[in-house]
């Protein structure tokens, strides 16, 4: 037996992240409430970092915001730089790292905006009507219209003055302010500038496609279902006991009060990224700086501390973290670049969302904002979680402008999944009493507004809507009917 001995060279490569990196994809991931609390966090322990005040604005930032916006406003894609995941090497040394601030420019901002609004934290029924009325209306006429009426809603969403006594002090005809209240009453939420209960309710089975004569009876006879007279409304109706609690059902589900969610007391404080308004006909994307840190390094102290003699340890104390503080300042900045630049480019391609509303809301993947704007789609992703857009027509989750496709029985359309999800929710809402849709019939439904579901889909679709299954709503419905 013979014992040789081999030496082999073998030559791989593999992916180390070194800290710097670590820490850039890490900020990504945060929005600006956590970003605000980990600087905070680093001003306490690194004594080269200090607040900036609102004043000191980074004109660099300024600038290369303005030239983001114009590609944005022109149609132009964005464009990332090279290695765009490489936060090492994407910065030069000698760059300026004095100051930073994310104060977008105020001549933007219209006064009358949801932005102004988002510097209070707190989204008001007015300020969502408001940005709707900006949207549908073109003319000076309409839109001073709008906002008499807009003054006088009261925070359950309806008008509280009668129109002939607006007309009498603003000039305009009845006819006028008519027209234009009829189309306000489209707004979201559903059942705003109702002047009575009886119209409140009414709007929002039409604005559902729900409004059927059976149920103009009733609300007609509002009432005898308010006082619980139920034998005295079939009499009326001359409708059938199983006919007047299916239509019954459907109306206990609309909301009275539909400006209620956005009055004072009930009111959610949000705090938005992202802010999209509409100036002069072009769509705008901006950090909401309320909620942005500023920071910057105190370049005096830097100067004090380079003509004291240190020792070897303390030499490496301050070089360390004014390297530091230069890096944080530097991956801040990139955070903030590519936040727009993901935004901006998912409100492009949104663009009918925007305009027209959530039924528009076209399928997208991460992959198709991706590759316009030359990133990989992991930094999409980090960028879009757990962070909220401020929009005209709401405050939204970034993610919720990301939706699979769905196909159509029309050839060459699609649908998002969101907006299917919306058209299942309204099919089950409006089911019959005592004969609930089962996942089949749902398909088949479906297929009659040209979506095409299989119908293990429709029922993961219920599942994540929380709604049970057929024999459960049966069920349901049952103790329901007893009730009544």
């Amino acid at each position: 037996m013979q014992i040789t001995q081999n030496l082999k060279l073998k030559q791989s490569q593999s992916l180390v992240m070194t800290p710097q990196l670590q820490q850039a994809i890490k900020l990504l991931q945060l929005n600006n409430l956590e970003l605000t609390d980990l600087v905070n966090k680093e001003l306490e322990e690194n004594p080269f970092l200090e607040n900036q005040t609102s004043e000191e604005i980074n004109e660099k930032f300024d600038e290369e915001t303005n030239d983001l916006n114009d590609s944005f406003e022109s149609g132009e894609s964005i464009k990332d730089e090279p290695n765009n995941e490489d936060f090492e090497n994407r910065w030069d040394d000698e760059q300026s790292y004095s100051s930073f601030n994310h104060t977008p420019k105020g001549d933007s901002l219209d006064p009358g905006s949801v932005v102004e609004q988002t510097l209070s934290e707190k989204l008001s029924l007015k300020s969502i009507l408001k940005s709707q009325a900006d949207l549908e209306f073109s003319n000076t006429k309409d839109k001073k219209i709008s906002d008499i009426l807009i003054d006088y809603i009261d925070p359950s969403g309806w008008i509280t003055v009668d129109i002939r006594e607006i007309s009498s002090f603003s000039g305009y005809s009845i006819k006028e302010i008519e027209n234009v209240l009829m189309k306000m009453q489209k707004f979201d939420p559903n059942g705003v500038f109702a002047r009575n209960l009886k119209e409140c309710l009414s709007i929002q089975l039409a604005n559902e496609n729900l409004l059927t004569d059976e149920r103009k009876m009733i609300i007609e006879n509002l009432e005898l279902l308010g006082s619980g007279n139920l034998k005295e409304l079939q009499k009326k109706t001359n409708f059938k006991e199983e006919q007047l609690k299916e239509n019954i059902k459907v109306i206990r589900l609309l909301n009275p009060k539909p400006g209620s969610k956005y009055s004072d007391d009930n009111s959610e404080i949000f705090n938005p990224d992202i802010i999209v308004s509409k100036n002069n006909g072009n769509w705008e994307v901006e950090l909401n700086d309320s909620t942005l840190p500023k920071v910057t390094v105190n370049e005096e102290y830097v100067s004090e501390i380079e003509k004291i003699k240190c020792s070897d340890s303390d030499k490496k104390f301050i070089t360390e973290n004014l390297n530091s503080a230069k890096w944080l300042l530097k991956a801040i900045q990139q955070r903030n670049m590519t936040t727009l630049k993901i935004s901006a480019e998912i409100v492009n391609q949104q663009k009918e969302f925007f305009e027209k509303g959530k039924k528009y809301l076209k399928p997208m993947v991460l992959k198709d904002v991706a590759k316009k704007i030359n990133m990989h789609e992991s930094t999409v992703s980090r960028v879009t979680s757990d962070k909220l857009m401020l929009t005209p027509r709401g405050v939204f989750e970034m993610k919720l402008f990301f939706s699979a496709s769905i196909s159509s029985t029309k050839k060459g359309e699609t649908h998002s999944a969101e907006s299917v999800r919306e058209s299942l929710k309204k099919l089950i809402s409006s089911e019959p009493v005592n004969n609930p849709l089962s996942d089949e019939m749902l398909v088949e439904k479906l297929q009659d507004e040209g979506i095409d579901l299989a119908r293990r889909t429709v029922a993961k679709y219920r599942e994540l809507l929380n709604i049970p299954a057929s024999s459960v709503r049966r069920k349901i419905m049952k103790i329901q009917n007893m009730n009544i």
